[in-house]
């Protein structure tokens, strides 16, 4: 199919536009070298400026944050040319999300060909640790975005498919797409879901529950996987979020990113466009889309909650520096920050081994649910060195610290869960078949 008549595509041209959202008049780029010196803003979306250069705008409330010296070490190597301009205001988290949606933050992942930033995974994790210091339930809503839409990207490179349509559209109308991958008792791997597709002449009809699932009365496309009955196979596709029979039902009840537009979605034979599905494959294996999706997945949540770490990590900076209680707490801080320190580097370092094919294969799916348990694990050890630094303002309703601490205990809550993610790495390392279920 040529470029013009793909152009003219029904499906791709049909794509809806973001409600409430709006399009900018040029696609994102990515600045780098000596042009990412250069200062540009995109346009303010109802107070969310986006500074293209790596530092915050001047209505940043964390410019003294930022040029402490602790950040110093933990911005260094977070090279991104995108910065939320400003902290988490008093409007709702959906109306948060959709300002960012609207200033070409969702489009970062996708080719510049296709309209899209073209920004690396170790770029777009920059831009997501960026978001996380400041509002950290956007961030992790953003991430489930950027995750889905880097593993689209990384789908379209390797095959070289008429997948560039859908990334297009995606671009082109601002949409931000929800994963729709986590189910109630199902597996990390989301080509192990327990949700319907029965054949139609058309395409798919489609039954099942997606929960938790973030984005989801913001998002215009949801992509989701469903089990073809009667086969072995699994389909990975795009579904219109408007689409008759698809519903969100109840929230999220969680202590923490309570404004993530986090619920529950549940298909009832929604019909689903065979042009929309961009991968249909064998169920229940580890191929290269499950690898690929958990490298972006751990690498941008990862560099999420690097933001949120770091945004506790200034609060306790502050309150030391300023009341000039140093003593034993100067080294308890250094204990966090050289844990945030680690965590970054490696996070980084996975981004940039993935995407020049350092690592790959079984190798790529260990390292990356390797660096997703140590996330966990670095949460927990820098909580214990800040607390008897951030004291009661940890527990006190209303502190800032007391929120960043429930926000953070969301780590936990992610696929894989940890025992999962040790004996993927422990099987990798021994030469047994990776399996996603601890007691297989």
């Amino acid at each position: 199919m040529s470029r013009r008549a793909a152009r003219d595509h029904d499906t791709v041209r049909g794509l809806p536009p973001a409600a409430g959202v709006v399009r900018p008049g040029a696609a994102p780029t990515v600045l780098r070298g000596a042009e990412a010196e250069t200062r540009r803003t995109l346009p303010d979306q109802e107070g969310w400026g986006m500074t293209l250069d790596g530092r915050p705008g001047d209505d940043h409330d964390g410019t003294a944050a930022e040029t402490a010296p602790h950040r110093v070490l933990l911005d260094a190597g977070w090279s991104t040319a995108w910065k939320p301009g400003g902290a988490a205001d008093s409007r709702t988290g959906a109306d948060r999300i959709r300002a960012l949606a609207a200033s070409g933050y969702a489009a970062l992942p996708i080719p510049t060909d296709f309209g899209g930033g073209g920004a690396s995974l170790v770029e777009v994790a920059s831009a997501q640790r960026a978001l996380g210091t400041v509002d950290p339930s956007a961030a992790i809503a953003l991430n489930m975005h950027a995750f889905t839409v880097g593993l689209m990207t990384d789908y379209w490179k390797r095959h070289r498919d008429t997948s560039w349509m859908l990334l297009e559209g995606i671009a082109r109308s601002g949409a931000l797409v929800a994963s729709a991958f986590a189910e109630p008792g199902g597996s990390p791997n989301f080509m192990s879901s327990r949700s319907e597709a029965v054949q139609t002449p058309k395409g798919y009809r489609v039954s099942g529950v997606k929960y938790p699932c973030s984005l989801a009365s913001t998002a215009t496309l949801v992509c989701l996987t469903a089990r073809v009955t009667g086969t072995d196979e699994t389909i990975l596709a795009l579904c219109p979020s408007a689409s008759p029979g698809l519903s969100v039902e109840g929230e999220w009840p969680s202590l923490g990113m309570r404004d993530s537009d986090t619920a529950k979605l549940v298909l009832r034979d929604v019909e689903l466009d065979d042009r929309l599905v961009f991968h249909r494959g064998p169920a229940d294996v580890i191929d290269d889309n499950v690898v690929s999706g958990m490298a972006w997945f751990a690498v941008l949540l990862s560099a999420t909650y690097h933001g949120v770490l770091s945004g506790l990590l200034d609060l306790a900076y502050r309150g030391v520096v300023d009341a000039g209680t140093h003593g034993p707490r100067t080294a308890l801080l250094g204990r966090a920050t050289r844990e945030l320190l680690t965590l970054g580097g490696a996070c980084r370092q996975l981004g940039a081994d993935v995407e020049s094919g350092a690592i790959a294969g079984r190798a790529a799916l260990a390292a990356a649910v390797g660096l997703r348990a140590t996330l966990s694990d670095t949460r927990d050890r820098v909580l214990s060195a800040v607390t008897p630094v951030l004291g009661s303002r940890l527990y006190g309703r209303g502190q800032r610290a007391a929120e960043l601490l429930v926000d953070s205990l969301a780590v936990h809550h992610h696929p894989p869960s940890l025992l999962t993610c040790d004996e993927v790495v422990g099987a990798f390392c021994t030469g047994r078949e990776i399996s996603f279920d601890p007691a297989g």
